[in-house]
């Protein structure tokens, strides 16, 4: 009889191309986009859609 996708046993480990997907970095500053804060995110954003040339606000640094 078949599984259903909601009975069936799931894999115990993270797949390795899953675990080794680099953290999407910010385009702003040299900072992970996980690293900023609600200010260093907005900064950022209009750093980028202003074509600015800036340094950074990012706590992360």
């Amino acid at each position: 009889m078949p599984t259903s996708p909601m009975t069936a046993d799931r894999p115990a480990t993270v797949p390795a191309s899953a675990a080794a997907a680099p953290a999407p970095s910010c385009v702003a500053c040299p900072h992970l986009r996980a690293d900023h804060d609600a200010i260093g995110l907005r900064y950022c954003q209009a750093t980028v859609t202003s074509a600015l040339t800036r340094g950074c606000v990012c706590r992360a640094g």
